[in-house]
């Protein structure tokens, strides 16, 4: 048994003060938001965090055949101070916007640029502000595993692990100076809210981004391996794992305003924070891993080990979510597109207009033939999509890894000369068509649908099918990862080690 506790206690200095806005905007917000006890010049309160934990490892036999281990505890994570520090960075005296519209002549003079006329020591209101609950705490996590170790015949070992995560508090964020809706969309099922994102609340600033705590979230993971150990110069392993995970914000940006931007919404970014499937769940992976390793002599003083090495995964990609391509204009709340789809049941829920390229009938047709092809979207007709609600295509790569090993004996020590060759994404130098690496669109978004505008004098919105994001065969058009050592494309890497006793 193991047993511990741990205890953090972040301290914060309080936030420059902004008076004007404690006095004037804050009773102002106050009426249609909880605050939370939030205001510049006073930040985070100090409190402690406890993290116990308690891990076991039991021999059931005593014959060190069946191991039974696992655990559970709470563990604390730090908030990265680029989030907690925009409450310093953004208190509305220390940075102005000014938003121009129309024609507006270019002006080649550095010292008469708009608008010309700040005075540092006068600080006008205006830009962004960053708030943080008086209480917010710092993300904590319940995690609990259990797993099993048993040896099976022929010398292997199986593995068997559970592990569970519950979010006790993690970090969660509203845009206060969006106002509420001003109506919904018409002439079909889906009557989603709809905003104007430039009549603010208090419209002497930008985004009031208010940073709090969520309990919801979780994640679990199962995972099952079998390995054999070196046998006649062979040794493997074939494991599986599936792990999935569900969260409000995933934490990916280092603002605090794109962190509410990038929510994905259908009832608005303030008011449906509902639990999706995260960016980070990986779903199914398989993973074959064999090495063969011969050793041999070269002389009466030089010893040779040639090692040869296979690693095949198949796995999952990504999930995605299908949103409209809008340009936020759809429901008008914020600039990034993130609107989820309704997904139509027939022609008349969706309002499809001629493109260059097709008719309005020629889209549903095609739309049509998509939904009933993606075992996703038809189960949830006449609902909308949910976030990260399908997975993409299976990718299968394999790597190699030779090493070749020279080793001799000099003035009483030993030396060995090793060589090692790499080839990454094996499977693709194979066949140029194998060992694809795909993803499914910008940020894990299909933009399935353009929005293209409002019939007149009505909140009734008329699309376009993307067909740019359909292959021929009706399934979706994966983009192809060619960035970096996971990419799409085979790369060999040569090494030369010496190494000495």
């Amino acid at each position: 048994m193991t047993l511990g506790v741990r205890a953090d206690v972040p301290f914060y200095d309080d936030t420059p003060v902004n008076e004007e806005f404690n006095t004037n905007t804050i009773p102002i917000l106050e009426q249609f938001y909880d605050l939370r006890g939030a205001e510049t010049g006073q930040f985070i309160d100090a409190n402690i965090l406890f993290s116990p934990r308690v891990g076991f490892n039991w021999d059931v036999t005593g014959k060190k055949e069946t191991q039974l281990r696992g655990g559970v505890g709470i563990f604390t994570s730090r908030a990265p101070l680029v989030w907690v520090g925009g409450a310093f960075n953004n208190f509305g005296l220390n940075r102005g916007t000014i938003l121009r519209f129309g024609d507006l002549p270019f002006n080649p003079d550095i010292n008469t640029q708009v608008p010309g006329d700040i005075d540092p020591a006068n600080a006008e209101p205006s830009g962004d502000i960053d708030l943080f609950a008086d209480d917010f705490k710092l993300p904590q996590f319940l995690r609990g595993n259990l797993a099993l170790d048993q040896k099976l015949p022929w010398g292997m070992t199986g593995t068997i692990d559970l592990m569970y995560t519950k979010t006790l508090q993690n970090v969660a964020y509203q845009n206060l100076n969006l106002g509420p809706a001003i109506g919904n969309l018409e002439g079909t099922p889906d009557d989603r809210p709809i905003f104007d994102r430039r009549d603010e609340v208090d419209d002497t600033y930008g985004r009031i981004l208010l940073g709090y705590n969520t309990t919801e979230g979780y994640a679990y993971n199962l995972s099952a391996q079998i390995t054999k150990p070196f046998d006649n110069g062979f040794s493997g392993s074939v494991a599986y794992s599936f792990s999935d995970s569900y969260s409000i914000f995933d934490g990916t940006s280092s603002q605090n305003s794109s962190q509410w931007r990038g929510l994905h919404s259908i009832d608005g970014r303030n008011f449906d924070q509902q639990l999706y499937r995260s960016d980070f769940a990986a779903g199914s992976r398989f993973i074959i891993g064999l090495t063969y390793a011969l050793d041999y002599n070269l002389g009466s003083n030089i010893k040779g080990k040639s090692t040869i090495s296979l690693f095949h995964e198949s796995a999952q990609t990504r999930p995605f979510s299908y949103i409209y391509n809008d340009g936020g204009r759809l429901q008008n709340e914020d600039s990034r597109e993130r609107s989820l789809i309704y997904i139509p049941q027939t022609s008349s829920d969706i309002v499809l207009i001629d493109s260059d390229d097709m008719t309005a009938a020629e889209q549903w047709e095609a739309l049509d033939a998509f939904i009933s092809q993606d075992e996703y979207l038809s189960e949830n007709r006449g609902g909308y999509a949910e976030k990260n609600g399908n997975f993409g295509i299976w990718n299968h790569v394999m790597d190699l890894r030779f090493l070749q090993d020279l080793t001799f004996d000099a003035g009483g020590k030993e030396h060995t000369v090793q060589f090692t060759l790499d080839i990454f994404n094996f499977t693709n130098l194979l066949n140029e068509d194998w060992g694809r690496r795909t993803f499914t669109g910008s940020f894990n978004n299909l933009e399935l649908l353009d929005f293209e505008g409002f019939q007149d004098g009505t909140n009734i919105p008329e699309f376009t099918l993307n067909t740019a994001r359909i292959d021929e065969d009706g399934s979706v058009r994966e983009t192809f990862d060619d960035n970096g050592l996971f990419s799409s494309r085979y790369q060999i890497q040569l090494g030369l080690r010496y190494l000495f006793k």
